[in-house]
């Protein structure tokens, strides 16, 4: 796990050691354990590191061993690869990067881990090839010597990765299926300049860059960001999940491709008690495997713990397969705070209790979030939208405390198995397609007590299905009139955003399985992966998202029908019975889960004092200033108000107009 870079010369020679080093610096959270450099020059291959290095890797005889001080090299190069190393796996100088095969011929620069390395090393051994590691990185090079670019088929994890074959002049760059890893990356007539995060870009000087008022309007208006490959920061593009390119070093010919797509069976159908009797076990054993080898580890492997299904089953399932052991108890991290109502950890201590783990609690507080704010908003590179955020930064910093450097997470579960309520819209739906209205009937009555039930899917379906069907210009209107806070917006970027929406093509998705498959692939699960990666790696840990990321579950489960996962009023129907015999029974009944919630609004109301100095005149441009520092008190006082996840933003932006010096 670590941090990447890289500058990429498409015309002569400008990839420069001290841009370079400068974007690496950047990283250093993601790696504190080291640093490598390489460049290629008209004499070959230049090896160098860095003041993070260790002796014992500068001392190495690895045909990868660094060669000299980074701040020793001077002029330009063809190309330079940076990488920043959190040694999880082969923590001696094997793991050091980047590495390079045997022949020296084709070197990586990676993050990620490969969780079926052990497997596939053995598959290549029987083909023929030798390691000098037990490095997940140098499976990666044997499979790209194996398969070519076709190698990201054979694996099940998370990366971003970008490899050099000198053989053919050739640059070959991957990201994983569903954006565990990010992966970012600048380009014009005589640059590919890449890195893990945006804030790395921005230290080289070629960058140029700004604030994208496209991705800007759709932050506050519709509360995506990061849905597009230009997010926030202008001319800065993600590569997006599934996505893999090349690059020739000859002709600077640059290729993209998608080289996966999530297969998913929007079929609809009657539940099987046979089938669903199958469907859960193998749905269980899946789960089992996919946790086990993400336990694959040189260094103690912690597990965040909320107190609701996916994170209980995780650490349910560890204790199961390490309770023959003699090693030390399984740590286990949980958010708590003092108002009760925000407050799940009596679930979490339940489950921790059970499974005979150490709990240990992270109480975030206002004040410390104030003291925070400028660190959290940096760490994230772009806005965000709630103060849940600070819940799981800190979360990550506890497990940082605490000594351990990898940590297990539920993230994707409610996409993969359908936790969220509104989701009961798609699976009426399912049943009302196929002309099931008995069922459908039946399932409103299970939903919750009558009229109550009518009327909360009711109103759903106008929020979600009704809304979203009429013309741009009306649906601009009613949204204006609801969330009040768009008229504090400059109309400029309001008139942009109204523009867009008429070109904007989002096809809504007509069953359950879809809705999930939109969610799970470059929407939602992509923005929490992302906000998990910066807080985890912020604080250099490593998280692993076993149902975000294990590729015979996610694609086991998207081929099973939508009535499977939710049934007879309960959602997560499937992966209940999957993991019933984990977790305790009250925690499997649960129906309040409320996931890292905050007292978002209280503490907005309280915060908004030490946050009135960041609204100055640098955010004209973008909001009514006059009009928002008039109505500062009452617009930012929404203590006993309905959530909605719109009001932090503009604390959250102005913030960011500060840590990032935009304008």
């Amino acid at each position: 796990m670590c941090g990447i870079s890289g500058i990429i010369s498409l015309k002569g020679k400008n990839a420069e050691p001290a841009h370079l080093q400068r974007m690496s610096d950047a990283l250093r959270h993601r790696g504190p354990d080291g640093d490598g450099f390489l460049f290629l020059g008209e004499k070959g291959f230049v090896t160098a590191f860095g003041d993070d290095t260790p002796e014992n890797i500068r001392q190495s005889s690895t045909p990868f061993a660094p060669g000299q001080h980074i701040g020793a090299l001077h002029g330009a190069f063809q190309f330079g690869f940076a990488q920043r190393r959190l040694a999880i796996i082969d923590l001696g100088e094997n793991g050091h990067q980047p590495l390079c095969d045997q022949k020296k011929e084709i070197w990586i620069t990676y993050n990620g881990e490969i969780y079926n390395y052990i497997e596939l090393r053995s598959r290549l051994e029987q083909k023929g090839h030798r390691f000098m590691t037990r490095t997940d990185t140098e499976v990666i090079l044997a499979a790209y010597l194996e398969w070519g670019t076709d190698c990201v088929n054979e694996f099940n994890g998370m990366w971003a990765f970008v490899l050099y074959d000198h053989r053919k002049k050739q640059f070959f760059g991957s990201r994983d299926r569903f954006g565990v890893k990010p992966f970012y990356y600048y380009a014009d007539s005589g640059s590919f300049i890449f890195a893990s995060e945006q804030k790395a870009l921005l230290k080289h000087p070629g960058v140029k860059s700004g604030i994208n008022t496209k991705a800007l309007g759709e932050y506050f208006i519709s509360g995506e960001i990061d849905y597009e490959e230009q997010g926030i920061f202008q001319n800065i593009l993600e590569l997006f999940p599934s996505c893999s390119f090349s690059i020739s070093a000859e002709t600077g010919q640059f290729k993209k491709w998608t080289y996966y797509s999530l297969p998913a069976d929007e079929r609809y159908e009657n539940l099987d008690p046979s089938k669903l009797k199958e469907y859960t076990r193998h749905t269980g054993e899946l789960i089992r495997e996919a946790v086990r080898i993400r336990l694959r580890s040189d260094v103690p492997v912690g597990s965040c713990l909320s107190g609701g299904i996916d994170s209980s089953a995780i650490v349910g399932i560890v204790q199961d397969l390490t309770k023959a052991g003699t090693g030390p108890k399984l740590n286990t991290f949980t958010s708590a705070f003092s108002e009760k109502e925000y407050d799940e950890s009596h679930w979490a201590e339940l489950v921790a209790d059970q499974c005979g783990a150490n709990w240990n609690t992270s109480r975030p507080t206002r004040q410390e979030l104030i003291k925070d704010m400028e660190q959290l908003i940096y760490c994230q590179d772009s806005p965000i939208w709630s103060t849940s955020t600070y819940a799981q930064f800190r979360l990550m910093k506890l497990v940082k405390d605490t000594g351990i450097k990898v940590v297990l997470d539920g993230q994707g579960g409610d996409e993969l198995f359908a936790g969220y309520a509104p989701y009961y819209s798609w699976y009426l739906g399912d049943m009302i397609r196929k002309f099931k209205f008995g069922k459908a009937f039946g399932a409103i009555s299970d939903f919750d007590s009558f009229p109550k039930n009518i009327l909360s899917l009711g109103k759903d379906f106008l929020k979600i299905k009704a809304l979203h069907n009429l013309p741009s210009a009306l649906k601009m209107k009613i949204t204006k009139s609801y969330f009040q806070d768009i008229s504090y917006l400059d109309p400029g970027l309001v008139d942009e955003y109204k523009t867009n929406l008429k070109t904007k093509e989002n096809k809504l998705p007509s069953s359950l399985n879809a809705i999930l498959k939109k969610e799970f692939v470059n929407t939602r699960l992509k923005g929490y992966l992302k906000c998990e990666d910066r807080c985890s790696m912020w604080h250099s840990v490593e998280s692993r998202t076993p149902f975000s990321d294990d590729l015979p579950l996610i694609e086991y489960v998207f081929n099973i029908p939508g009535a499977y996962k939710i049934h007879q009023g309960t959602s997560k129907f499937l992966m209940r019975g999957a993991v019933k015999n984990y977790i305790p029974d009250a925690v499997m009944k649960r129906t309040d889960k409320m996931g890292y919630a905050t007292p978002n609004n209280k503490w907005i109301n309280e915060m908004k004092e030490d946050m009135r100095p960041y609204f100055t005149d640098a955010l004209r441009p973008y909001m009514k200033l006059d009009n928002l520092t008039r109505d500062f008190d009452s617009f930012f006082d929404i203590e006993g108000k309905p959530e909605n996840g719109r009001v932090f933003k503009f604390m959250a932006f102005a913030v960011w107009m500060k840590v990032f010096g935009m304008k």
